[in-house]
């Protein structure tokens, strides 16, 4: 038995919402690294709390909500590219390879940023190589999709590339610039920039996404 599902998300409200939760994970994490990192608070004496107690928010944490809900935003973008991909298939549309890729992509960034598969490629060699790694893949991937960027109006187009651009910005960029003292304030600052530029990339595309699917539902034909 065939299950059609159908289902309406209104991208600014979705968008909003997502931007909302990220904001106060945010947050969360800053106070956390403050109060347990910067000692000229002296919060941490004050208020006699462990790093551990404040674990869960923080975002270079596997067992935080952060990462839950990093994991949870990848995946969700990860189930519309794929959505979209049996929409441009049932109507004999060649896109439907891109967007397949695209949702097998994220797919893999979701399970990535539980299991952290990118994490034991540094263990074993060095940070360079996997930065240098995915710049490679970044950039085969923008060549790549150039006739799926071609297909799709030039602000859609260009929402997915700046959504690459934070991502990229934030997983690549960043990463290399916050150093590996994870007990340094500064570390911990940077981490909160790293992440908040992922999940930016991540929420970009679903609202990027949705307002296309809007606006191909109210095409005619």
């Amino acid at each position: 038995m065939n299950v059609r599902l159908n289902f309406n998300l209104d991208a600014s409200r979705t968008g909003r919402f997502l931007v909302s939760v990220m904001l106060v994970l945010l947050a969360a994490h800053v106070l956390a690294m403050q109060a347990n990192f910067n000692e000229d608070l002296g919060l941490k004496e004050a208020l006699g709390f462990e790093y551990w107690q404040v674990a869960i928010f923080d975002l270079d944490e596997e067992e935080s909500f952060g990462t839950w809900f990093s994991a949870a935003i990848l995946l969700f973008a990860s189930l519309l590219f794929f959505y979209q991909a049996r929409l441009r298939r049932g109507l004999f549309d060649r896109i439907h390879y891109w967007w397949f890729v695209l949702g097998l992509g994220f797919c893999l960034m979701s399970v990535d940023e539980v299991v952290g598969m990118h994490e034991l490629i540094n263990t074993i060699y060095d940070e360079s190589v996997w930065a240098g790694l995915s710049l490679a893949l970044v950039a085969a991937a923008f060549l790549g999709f150039i006739p799926f960027l071609r297909r799709y109006r030039w602000q859609t187009s260009g929402l997915f590339i700046f959504a690459g651009i934070l991502f990229t910005g934030g997983a690549v960029g960043v990463e290399q610039l916050s150093g590996s003292d994870l007990n340094s304030l500064q570390y911990n600052m940077l981490t909160g920039l790293e992440e908040g530029l992922e999940m930016s990339g991540v929420i970009l595309a679903i609202y990027t996404v949705l307002q296309l699917m809007a606006v191909e539902d109210s095409t005619p034909g």
